[in-house]
């Protein structure tokens, strides 16, 4: 087995960060779940829903032995998954990028690149997981056209926040939706997703030099 990973890591990525209590099983049957644990946030017991006018606020569902849901930055996350995986005997490629897959008989070639140079890997199955909107020459990477309704993800982390620790709330705005949640290291994880229209319209109008500035 091989992962082919094009970033360094640690690394930030656009993702709402909340895991909910069934994916910790999982997270445990691949021998991660105790590690996750230990640098998670605290567990999510509360959801709010915020738009304009009072709030609503429910209790999240428990999973087995009375668990909740819980949040993990990427950067923290991704590293240990990948560490898992290696642990598990996979050749970790990174970083480097597949950048062609062939046929040979009933094996896949996929040759992989990096700056100083490129090689050849061979396989029986290839998960190409670059992302729907992933560029570059692979049979998956799909023709992509743009739409005025396409959604563009936003986060940010923030410290000395006063929400409590317990409570998830989702905000719901005007052409977009979001979440805050609590993560590791004492930091408040704030994503969104807004439709294209929408956040061209408020960088015109608000005269923002870049979209997160509209945001």
């Amino acid at each position: 087995m091989a992962i082919i990973e094009a970033s360094e890591f640690p690394r930030r990525k656009v993702c709402g960060e909340f895991m909910s209590a069934v994916n910790l099983e999982l997270l445990d049957r691949l021998e991660a779940g105790v590690a996750v644990r230990a640098k998670a946030g605290p567990e999510v017991k509360r959801v709010g829903l915020f738009a304009s006018g009072p709030g609503i606020l429910a209790g999240m569902p428990r999973a087995a032995g009375n668990a909740f849901g819980r949040a993990l930055g990427r950067d923290v996350l991704d590293g240990i998954l990948l560490d898992t995986a290696r642990n598990a005997g996979a050749d970790v490629f990174q970083p480097w990028r597949a950048v062609e897959i062939a046929s040979n008989g009933d094996r896949a070639i996929v040759r992989i690149a990096n700056r100083e140079g490129q090689t050849s890997l061979s396989g029986q199955v290839v998960i190409a997981a670059h992302g729907s909107w992933g560029q570059g020459r692979l049979p998956t990477n799909l023709p992509k056209s743009s739409a005025a309704s396409d959604l563009f993800g936003f986060k940010a982390h923030f410290r000395g926040a006063s929400l409590a620790r317990d409570l998830m709330p989702l905000l719901v705005f005007p052409g977009g939706y979001g979440g805050m949640v609590w993560a590791d290291q004492d930091r408040i994880s704030l994503s969104c997703c807004i439709r294209r229209d929408v956040l061209t319209r408020l960088r015109k109008e608000g005269g923002a030099m870049s979209a997160a500035q509209a945001v």
